[in-house]
């Protein structure tokens, strides 16, 4: 298992902030952490080789749980090319692989700032 830094764009769209992760089998993304409130899209595609990619979030950076497709309850995991919205909004995001054999996938957060988020 293999941890995969994130590579950040924030010049592919006009106010977007893309993460992608390149991921094969058994591989975790780093954690990205969401700079303000706002609007995203979790985007994957390529290989699946049998892999199920599953989108987490997290408060603390450190305790991970599946995030859930916006109006459902489904987790979003998927062994298929997908693009769903999350019902949450996390400090944090992630995205991990499990299973399958001669997976290259690539995890994509598509993220649209409101506002940013003032310390307390």
């Amino acid at each position: 298992m293999a941890s995969v830094n994130a590579t950040i764009s924030r010049d592919t769209a006009p106010g977007a902030v893309i993460v992608t992760w390149a991921l094969t089998s058994a591989d975790t993304g780093t954690a990205f952490q969401l700079p303000a409130a706002g609007d995203m899209t979790c985007h994957t595609f390529g290989t699946f080789g049998a892999a199920t990619i599953t989108w987490q979030g997290s408060s603390d950076g450190t305790n991970w749980h599946p995030m859930t497709q916006k109006g459902s309850t489904a987790n979003m995991a998927y062994t298929t090319t997908a693009n769903h919205s999350p019902n949450e909004m996390p400090p944090f995001v992630r995205a991990i692989s499990a299973g399958g054999t001669g997976t290259a996938i690539t995890a994509s957060l598509c993220f649209y700032p409101r506002y940013i988020k003032n310390q307390y």
